[in-house]
Order: structure tokens, then sequence, then C-alpha cells
């Protein structure tokens, strides 16, 4: 029997730098991590927050610039989300962005959610309850002593 030669047509220049020259280390996991079947593959949202829209997801909602988020309207008739207390959603636990308006109309910000006696369910919506921080600017500083000196 004769061995088919010439068969296969490789460039072992190419076949050489794939492996050696071009090779990159793959991502491990840390010590102690679970390893599952596509974990690589997982999205890492370490630059993404709850609340902030990326640019690509106000294009692909077809938000216009300084339009509120679709979903706005019913945060404001069923309360912000109970996963994030804290978060800060213009409109209705914070106030809206300069120029914007409250109302139905499209690029309006839905009505403000409101006790009976108008004031705010969730924060400050109308941007009124502005807490006056201290100004240290203006304090002058004692620098002829030490920071903890008895």
């Amino acid at each position: 029997m004769q061995p088919k030669m010439g068969k296969m047509d490789i460039d072992y220049q190419v076949l050489h730098d794939a492996f050696f020259k071009y090779q990159t280390k793959p991502k491990l996991t840390s010590h102690g991590d679970l390893y599952y079947e596509g974990k690589e593959f997982e999205v890492k949202l370490r630059e993404m927050k709850p609340g902030m829209l990326s640019r690509e997801l106000k294009e692909a909602l077809g938000m216009p610039e300084g339009a509120p988020p679709p979903w706005l309207i019913n945060m404001q008739r069923y309360g912000p989300p109970p996963s994030y207390p804290s978060l800060k959603i213009p409109g209705l636990n914070a106030p809206i962005p300069l120029g914007a308006t409250f109302g139905y109309r499209p690029g309006e910000w839905g009505k403000p959610p409101v006790d009976e006696h108008g004031r705010p369910l969730y924060g400050d919506v109308f941007g009124i309850l502005q807490l006056d921080e201290p100004n240290y600017d203006e304090e002058p500083v004692d620098r002829s002593k030490h920071w903890g000196d008895l």
C-alpha cells in the first residue's frame, strides 16, 4: 500500500504562527470558582449600572435625546423597582432634566407620583427639596496645628 502523499497542502509557517506567535492565554477562573459549560460566553456586567441606559439601548428603543424611558409611566403607577431601593430614577424619585416637562405627549415625563396633598411619594421629583449642604470652601482652616494633636 502506498500512502496518499501530497493530497493536503499545508503551509507550515502559518500553522507555526497560529500556535506559537499569535496564541493568547485563555481567561482562567479564579481559585475556588465553579466552572460550568458556557461560562466563558457570559456577559460581564461590571461596566453596566442599573438605571443607566447606553447609547445602543436608547437607539434600539427608538428614544430621542432627552426623552424618558418607555417604562417610566408604569414605574410612576406601580412604584420603583424593589430590587434597587436606593436607585434614583428621574421623574419617579429624582428631578427630571432641565427643560423637560411632565405630561403624556411624546417626549414628556408622565405624571409625577404625588399624594393627595401634592407632595412627592418617592423622592424629590420637582427638585425643590435641595438640602443645604455646608460649603467648606469658605471656612478658614487653622494650619498652625497638626491634625490629631492633643
